[in-house]
């Protein structure tokens, strides 16, 4: 997960809580060490706040609503989408390339539509027996020409309609009418005699391996009669017999009914359950629009880390965000009475009797030999005024 450092004050925040904040987070930034530091608040400013904050053109911080792990808080997996056209074959050498287990698909809005893995396409590639697989599964031409590295000879890539079955032309031009349906798709070698025979049976699509093949006259006016197409391939015959189903469009084994995804907003301990009772290695996590923002896997769950906090203006429980226990707290600075918060660890804790929490602050500043902007001396000023009562406080 990135390291964030949230700097947060106190329920009900008034403007020393706030400020407080806002100039501690900057200080922690300006001395550096490559952490983020967020000013964050529990609750809404009041309108003394939101003057000081317009006057010195500052931003509101952000609403701290848990301390819990989200799924938003991991350093997630790179999601690898694909469209669900992609061929068998696309998609595994993406998961080869890039070391993923599984692919979220999306359609051309970005949103999760399924989802195929590795086990998917070895499964069904092992249980590929049947012979009409091009048309059962919509394979357009494109997936065949990528998959098996082929150029169109003839034809026109309209005309292209795998409904018949795939066969290897291996018999002789006289027995191939046992074998040859119309509409088929049929894989010979450089045997002109079948390729012609193949084109009269009516096969819509032919393909010639071993990539030596020309235009012959009677064999473009058969392609051409029938409106059928050849193609050539480079690879031998058992080699391109064994790569067209891997041309097959990932929809058609991707998983789509009761998709496990989860929302950048869940919860880690919500999260996990659902990662038990499935078989999945890593999931698809997805924004309220259903858009896939990267993949979450079950190792997140074993190298978490607590959120990281530094406490301002307070140091009591019944001030702090209900689920504190949750995290780690590196820090507090506070002029009020030491309360009943406890730390797994040693801690910087500064506490003084000061009248507010922003005097603490601005000196922590001079201390470091760092001169404050001009917005956040302002918003320090300001938080001073404003808890001590104009200087009236018996601890200013």
């Amino acid at each position: 997960m990135e390291d964030i450092i949230y700097v947060v004050g106190h329920k009900n925040p008034d403007t020393d809580s706030i400020c407080s904040a806002i100039a501690y987070a900057d200080l922690k930034k300006r001395l550096g060490g490559g952490v983020r530091v967020v000013p964050a608040r529990i609750g809404e400013i009041n309108r003394e706040t939101e003057f000081v904050l317009s006057t010195f053109k500052l931003p509101v911080p952000m609403v701290l609503d848990t301390l819990k792990l989200q799924v938003q808080d991991l350093q997630l997996d790179r999601a690898i989408t694909v469209s669900p056209e992609i061929s068998v074959k696309t998609a595994w050498s993406l998961m080869q390339k890039h070391n993923a287990k599984t692919l979220p698909v999306i359609d051309d809005n970005g949103h999760l539509i399924g989802i195929t893995t590795l086990s998917d396409i070895t499964s069904k590639y092992m249980d590929m027996v049947d012979t009409n697989l091009l048309g059962v599964s919509d394979t357009p031409l494109q997936n065949v020409l990528e998959t098996i590295n082929a150029r169109l000879l003839i034809g026109r890539a309209t005309d292209f309609s795998p409904l018949g079955k795939i066969l290897v032309a291996a018999m002789t031009p006289d027995r191939m009418a046992h074998w040859v349906d119309k509409n088929d798709i049929v894989i010979t070698g450089n045997r002109l005699e079948n390729q012609i025979e193949a084109l009269k049976l009516g096969a819509n699509c032919l393909i010639i391996t071993g990539g030596a093949a020309e235009e012959m006259p009677e064999l473009k006016r058969l392609a051409e009669e029938n409106r059928s197409l050849v193609l050539v391939t480079p690879f031998d015959t058992f080699t391109t017999a064994r790569l067209i189903p891997q041309s097959i469009p990932v929809k058609y084994l991707m998983t789509t009914r009761d998709l496990v995804a989860f929302n950048r907003d869940d919860f880690l301990d919500d999260i996990k359950d659902a990662m038990l009772s499935t078989r999945y290695r890593s999931y698809p996590v997805v924004d309220d629009e259903n858009r896939v923002h990267g993949v979450v896997a079950r190792y997140h769950l074993i190298s978490q880390r607590k959120k990281k906090v530094i406490l301002v203006d307070h140091n009591e429980r019944s001030q702090c965000i209900s689920t504190i226990d949750e995290a780690e707290i590196l820090e507090i600075i506070d002029h009020h009475r030491v309360g009943d918060i406890q730390t797994g660890k040693p801690i910087f804790f500064k506490n003084e009797p000061l009248g507010s929490t922003s005097t603490i602050i601005g000196n922590l500043f001079f201390e470091n030999g760092i001169r404050p902007s001009r917005s956040i001396a302002g918003i320090l000023c300001s938080a001073i005024l404003s808890d001590t009562l104009k200087f009236r406080s018996p601890t200013c």
